[in-house]
Formats: C-alpha cells, sequence, structure tokens
C-alpha cells in the first residue's frame, strides 16, 4: 500500500456510507473483512456479528481458512471472540491450533454497545515477530475500521426498526379506521349504538373465528347482512341437516 494515510481515509469514507437503499448487512461484512485484510496483509480476518440473545455467528471472512478458524471460534461460548464481545476490549494475539498462527480479536464497539467483533488471523508458518504481527498502529487503525462498522450497521437497523415500527402503526391505524366505519355503519342500519354494533362485530368475528377488521371490511362492503350479524345460532342447530324421524 503506497499511501496508507489516503488509503484509510477513502476506506473510511466508504465504510461510512451506508446510504444506499438497497443496503445488505452480509455484503457489508464482506466488504469490511477485505478492507481489514488488505490493511493487515498478509494476515487474514473475519468478522462476527452477534444474533439478539447475543450469541456470535459469522458474517464474512476474508479467506476460506479464516472462516474455518472463524466458524470453529463461533461455538466457543468462553473463548477469546466471546470475551472480545462480552467486555467490549481487544483480546491480544493468542497461539492457537497448529498452523493457525497468531489470532486476535477486536470489538465491533458504538456508544458502549458492541455489536460484533472482528478476528484477525496471522498467517499460518510466520513467527509471532516483526511486521506481520497486529502491532499498536496497524491494530489502532483496524480498531478504527471496526467502530466505523459498528456505527453503519446500528444505524441501519436502527433504520429498518423504524421502518417496521412505523408500517405496524400504520397498519393499526387503516384497522382502526376499517372498525369505526363498520361500527358506524352497522349503527346506523340497525338504529342502535356504536358500542352496541362494536360488540356485534365482535361476537360475529368470535363465532366465525375471523379477523375483526375482515368483518368490518364485509360489514361495509354489504357482503355481510345484517341479519347474519345479529342471528346467533342456537346450540344444537347448527350443522343439523335432515328432517326429525317419527314415532312409528
Amino acid at each position: 500500500m503506497d499511501n496508507r494515510e489516503l488509503w484509510m481515509a477513502a476506506t473510511l469514507i466508504e465504510l461510512a456510507d451506508t446510504s444506499q437503499a438497497d443496503f445488505d448487512e452480509t455484503t457489508y461484512c464482506r466488504r469490511l473483512a477485505a478492507c481489514l485484510a488488505d490493511l493487515l496483509d498478509p494476515a487474514e480476518t473475519a468478522v462476527f456479528l452477534a444474533d439478539g440473545t447475543g450469541r456470535l455467528r459469522v458474517a464474512a471472512a476474508s479467506a476460506e481458512r479464516a472462516y474455518r478458524l472463524a466458524s470453529g471460534e463461533a461455538d466457543r461460548a468462553g473463548g477469546p471472540a466471546a470475551i472480545c464481545y462480552r467486555t467490549g476490549r481487544a483480546v491480544p494475539g493468542e497461539s492457537r491450533a497448529a498452523g493457525s498462527g497468531i489470532v486476535s480479536f477486536l470489538p465491533m464497539r458504538r456508544n458502549g454497545e458492541t455489536v460484533g467483533v472482528v478476528g484477525v488471523a496471522g498467517v499460518a508458518g510466520l513467527p509471532p515477530t516483526g511486521r506481520h504481527t497486529l502491532d499498536r498502529t496497524l491494530a489502532s487503525l483496524a480498531q478504527s475500521m471496526a467502530e466505523v462498522a459498528a456505527v453503519a450497521i446500528s444505524q441501519q437497523r436502527e433504520r429498518r426498526r423504524s421502518a417496521q415500527t412505523a408500517e405496524q402503526l400504520r397498519h393499526a391505524l387503516d384497522s382502526r379506521v376499517l372498525i369505526e366505519q363498520a361500527k358506524g355503519a352497522t349503527a346506523a342500519r340497525l338504529g342502535i349504538t356504536p358500542q352496541a354494533a362494536f360488540e356485534l362485530l365482535r361476537a360475529f368475528a368470535r363465532r366465525n373465528n375471523r379477523p375483526l377488521t375482515e368483518v368490518a371490511a364485509t360489514a361495509i362492503g354489504g357482503e355481510l347482512t345484517m341479519a347474519e350479524l345479529v342471528t346467533v345460532p342456537r346450540a344444537g342447530h347448527a350443522g343439523r341437516s335432515g328432517s326429525p324421524s317419527r314415532n312409528g
């Protein structure tokens, strides 16, 4: 890398830009793993993200070997990756299985919240000294990239949650409006109060195991007649067919 400072600045800007409408978390993590691998070359990298229960999963890796190492690490509840996630602190490199080199872990944190972990695996066969280790300067730069990624991922998740909440509220409002319209229409047709109309609609929905909004829509559209709405089947009459037998 000829000019690491310029490359780092451009990369941070790229990682911070998540304005695209088709943002995909997995694709983003692949890009993050590749950028970290470029920075820490010849090291290999993996990105872990935490699920809703706090369990780590491998979101991406820069190479197949890194993915295999990360997959094994993700299952270790008491391993260094899990410790890094729980504490929000870097876990320095340690020797792992034969031929796996040095593995370090950096937290992906934002405002005290850790959303994931970055794993850095040294190239197999290289000694744990010299420029191929995760020295302080490289660790600091990698940590900056991890934190920018944490902010970007958190913001996207917040946008997604906000959009879901807005959709739920819109659906609830639409449903409420539909029910209010059905109450008014039913009350007018039967000459009763809106509350009494609501009780009729709700009772009909329960008897027929149908959503109240669906019943409301049929009441407004005329598919549900007022006769059907106010008629309550008598026990033992529903489903009977044929004529009663006579005593001879």
